[in-house]
């Protein structure tokens, strides 16, 4: 049987990789995302200001640029709803572009979400051990 430290480290481990799953993919679909962005402002003219902004960012920035930038693409898709960084109704445009450029942000998204719940399971298993586990 597991206990609780072994759990602890199996948890930890399958947080740590899909953590590093998810970014791995986000690298990859920055591709996919300058693909995108070239339909999209194909289409509506020119992309959201906040998107242009933080577009050429030195590396120390990249990740929070990619979260913001990715924002724009995320919440059409998620919520149906158009970006707040955005004056253009683009959702369904956002929504009807090619299942090979929108399905590895699912993936990279999901990857992301179970990371993070497995940290949190992490977390409540070390505040178990600490507070009167095996």
């Amino acid at each position: 049987m597991i206990d609780l430290k072994d759990a602890v480290i199996i948890t930890s481990l399958a947080a740590m990789l899909l953590g590093i799953a998810s970014l791995i993919l986000s690298f990859f679909n920055r591709k996919k995302f300058r693909e995108i962005c070239e339909l999209y402002k194909e289409k509506f003219g020119s992309l959201p200001e906040m998107v242009q902004i933080f577009d050429n960012v030195n590396t120390l920035y990249v990740n929070f640029a990619y979260s913001v930038k990715m924002q724009f693409i995320f919440k059409p898709l998620l919520w149906n709803k158009s970006s707040h960084f955005t004056k253009n109704d683009d959702k369904d445009f956002m929504r009807g572009l090619p299942k090979r450029l929108i399905g590895p942000f699912y993936i990279e998204l999901y990857l992301a979400a179970a990371s993070l719940a497995f940290f949190i399971t992490a977390g409540i298993l070390v505040f178990a051990i600490k507070h009167g586990g095996r």
